[in-house]
């Protein structure tokens, strides 16, 4: 028995009386370790296999980490979801490349009222460890108040096991 993390020795056992628990030393009588062929507990099934994620799936998890940091309004979070070498392409402005930089354009965005993102996935498309996503997105600001709508095309770089943003462009729908 497992209690808040604490193993309880296997001699051992829970016993309550009457509304009052204590621990005894387990003692079974001859006739309880006899027991019929019927009372027999079947064999444990196997865990099925961990279902390994896809790479459309491990991109849209990866997607929901960032839109977790942008509407918790932190920057530096967000540009850790890139990749070390990442340059980031946002419409009518210089491109920015490396965390640094990154942060800094996240934390304009959030300062300006952005304070939350709806990234949808439309395709992913996986070439080793560069996988090509395009998709649509939504910004909100207080309220949920649509600040803007408009597309994205991702590369996104296997990077320590994990995929990050490599280079991300995006632009607003007319």
């Amino acid at each position: 028995m497992i209690f808040f993390g604490a193993q309880q020795q296997p001699n051992q056992t829970d016993i309550v009386l009457q509304g009052e628990s204590f621990m005894a030393t387990k003692k079974k009588s001859a006739a309880a370790k006899k027991k019929p062929a019927a009372a027999k507990k079947p064999a444990a099934k196997k865990a099925a296999p961990a279902k390994k994620l896809t790479t459309k799936d491990a991109v849209k998890a990866a997607n929901k980490v960032l839109m977790k940091h942008l509407a918790a309004g932190n920057a530096a979070a967000v540009a850790a979801c890139y990749s070390k070498k990442a340059l980031l392409l946002p419409p009518g402005a210089p491109a920015q490349k490396g965390a640094k930089n990154i942060a800094g354009f996240w934390a304009g965005a959030i300062a300006q009222g952005v304070k939350s993102a709806v990234l949808k996935t439309r395709e992913v498309d996986e070439l080793g460890t560069t996988a090509i996503e395009c998709g649509a997105f939504t910004l909100k600001g207080d309220g949920g108040a649509v600040l803007g709508v408009g597309k994205y095309i991702v590369v996104w770089k296997k990077e320590g096991g994990a995929w990050k943003l490599h280079r991300d462009i995006f632009n607003a729908d007319a």
